[in-house]
């Protein structure tokens, strides 16, 4: 598979999964603590190019460690992991040894489209935090988009 076609076939998952992610957001908003100053939602995909990743939210602000506690059912927007020997969702694999493309960064580059249009959907924060998405570990052909 080349990379064209992984970006297409991996959007194409990643909207299969939007209305679960909106509500997730919409469910976070509700819960929001008052002393978050910013939402970080960050692409961490696995550390070896498998085409493993998650897509989760962060707040910025005092004590991460209670902000994020907050919010920590409705952090995951979309996680890839096995499930009783089972691939949920079922994402393109890679041999992280032989990649063709860097996976990592097609990864963050797709997953910032899906992430700036679940947002868009979702309409920000009640409270219009500013917004950035970023790929963890500098992966990704940019690294942060503010939303």
């Amino acid at each position: 598979m080349d990379e064209n076609n992984y970006k297409q076939e991996l959007l194409s998952i990643l909207r299969k999964h939007s209305e679960q992610a909106i509500r997730t957001l919409k469910e976070m908003d509700k819960v929001l603590p008052d002393k978050a100053k910013e939402v970080h939602i960050g692409i961490h995909p696995n550390q070896e190019p498998d085409g493993l990743f998650t897509i989760m939210v962060h707040l910025d602000g005092p004590d991460l460690y209670v902000l994020n506690k907050a919010i920590g059912d409705y952090r995951k927007l979309f996680d890839v992991k096995f499930v009783d020997g089972q691939l949920e969702p079922k994402v393109p694999l890679f041999d992280p040894f032989d990649e063709g493309f860097s996976v990592n960064d097609a990864i963050v580059d797709t997953s910032f489209v899906w992430v700036e249009e679940i947002w868009n959907v979702f309409g920000g924060t009640a409270n219009k935090l500013p917004t950035l998405i970023f790929g963890a570990d500098d992966y990704g052909t940019s690294t942060l988009k503010r939303l």
